[in-house]
């Protein structure tokens, strides 16, 4: 499992700093969170290229700012905007393939308005299928304010599914929807997870840094990868959730510790 660091951590940076800065630490691989539309026009998206090459780190995916536009985008009655949004999203799927990113996250419809899940999957699947034309897995996450940010909705998502979907599991969304976490891998299926946005916990806060809190790192992936998890993981927090951007490479060898200790257990 590859293992590293996302730009969002350094949100609301610039970009292209903020990617400069997750470099710097040296990361497994890295997220770029993606903030504005001028930030796949190519001179900028270019500067995002020259810097991860020169550095030799994989970027192994991509998050859309419009994530919030999703519930107007996709989950809407009015279906030509429908098809913009497959337009607009061609323009994400774009820059991965210049990044040589292979997967697109994904947070859904809004739960405040849910959309018949057999609908909902549909649309999902279409924008998969528009996906894998760019070589790009859209992955949909567990979000707390999203339809499918609980098991059910996720169990149910799947089922209404013309394909096998890919998720990415997120940690402190599963804390913030009262759900456990096991629950929700099990609900996604450990195969189908690709990606792991990873932050520990303690009492009177839910996001923090890998290492800094009580979270049973080893037990979590002992589970997804007796279950089948082959995907990556990046440190995703919020800029107030640490202080020095060295804890983030301190909480990455954490993660990257527990990997090797499991790895020493098999026979």
């Amino acid at each position: 499992m590859l293992c590293g660091i996302s730009t969002a951590c350094f949100y609301p940076q610039d970009t292209l700093k903020s990617l400069g800065r997750t470099l710097a630490l040296r990361p497994g691989c890295t997220e770029i969170f993606l903030n504005t539309f001028r930030e796949w026009d190519p001179p900028y998206l270019e500067a995002l290229c020259r810097a991860r090459q020169e550095a030799g780190v994989p970027v192994v995916s991509v998050h859309p700012f419009t994530c919030g536009l999703e519930p107007f985008l996709f989950f809407t009655a009015y279906d030509t905007r429908f098809e913009d949004g497959l337009l607009l999203y061609r323009r994400y799927f774009e820059a991965c393939r210049a990044l040589g990113a292979k997967m697109l996250v994904f947070h859904g419809n809004h739960k405040a308005r849910p959309l018949p899940m057999k609908e909902y999957a549909a649309r999902f699947c279409r924008l998969c299928e528009e996906g894998e034309r760019y070589g790009v897995t859209v992955a949909h996450e567990n979000v707390e304010r999203c339809q499918c940010g609980r098991p059910e909705a996720l169990r149910e998502l799947r089922r209404y599914a013309d394909r096998p979907l890919k998720f990415v599991l997120d940690l402190k969304q599963a804390r913030r929807a009262g759900a456990d976490v096991y629950e929700v891998a099990a609900a996604m299926g450990p195969e189908n997870i690709c990606h792991l946005h990873l932050s520990d916990e303690k009492p009177g806060r839910d996001c923090i840094a890998p290492g800094e809190g009580n979270f049973d790192f080893a037990r979590l992936l002992r589970t997804l990868y007796a279950g089948g998890f082959e995907g990556s993981a990046v440190i995703e927090l919020y800029r107030d959730d640490f202080g020095r951007p060295e804890e983030l490479r301190r909480a990455m060898s954490a993660i990257q510790s527990i990997q090797r200790q499991i790895k020493e257990e098999q026979p």
